[in-house]
């Protein structure tokens, strides 16, 4: 089964667009950022799409719906399904997988995210997080989707209470308003969730 290595730096991609004309910009953009406390792991990897190795003019072939599963291993374990890639996306996105090891919420042992980065005429980012509980379960939460075509941008996450941002016990759903140079403007609370051992609850 092939590997997909972490890396430790995201490589996030800028598209703006002006006078008709899309610009593309590279930016790096080290973990932690804005406050998290997710990093690089050894622990955990991917596996590769089963298109990984395969040339442009293939890919073209395969339809245009065609999906092929990504899974999170555990030392050469596989563990879970965490997304489906589509085949026309394989060669403008790249995987990075990141662990935050002490979310400080009963019953939490880890939370594993991982971020798939899509680059075409603009930046789209699939954020899944999975909880893996002291039980040994893997929950994955709502995935969440951020999308940067210039000026400023929200990136959505989810923060944990060992975060900036986080609150005690409680997982914070919101966005931090960003420039494209990267600089906080805000973050906005959107909703908070208690976490009941097996699911999000809607903080009332």
């Amino acid at each position: 089964m092939a590997l997909m290595k972490n890396t430790h730096v995201t490589l996030g991609f800028i598209a703006v667009y002006a006078l008709g004309t899309v610009g593309l910009f590279a930016q790096y953009v080290e973990h932690p950022k804005f406050g998290s406390r997710f990093y690089p792991t050894e622990v955990y990897a991917l596996t590769k799409s089963i298109w990984a190795d395969m040339d442009e003019d293939s890919l073209m072939l395969l339809d245009y719906h065609a999906t092929s599963p990504i899974y999170l291993l555990k030392e050469n374990d596989t563990l879970i399904p965490v997304l489906n890639q589509y085949a026309i996306d394989v060669q403008d996105s790249s995987l990075e997988v990141w662990v935050n090891d002490s979310p400080n919420i009963p019953g939490l042992k880890r939370v594993i995210l991982v971020e798939d980065y899509y680059t075409f005429c603009c930046l789209s980012i699939r954020l899944n997080y999975i909880i893996e509980t002291t039980e040994g379960r893997f929950v994955h939460l709502p995935e969440l989707k951020v999308e940067n075509c210039g000026e400023e941008f929200n990136f959505w996450q989810y923060r944990f209470p060992n975060e900036l941002y986080g609150l005690q016990n409680k997982i914070v759903l919101g966005y931090l308003n960003l420039t494209q140079a990267y600089e906080v403007i805000s973050f906005e609370k959107e909703e908070v969730f208690l976490w009941d051992g097996e699911k999000l609850i809607p903080e009332q």
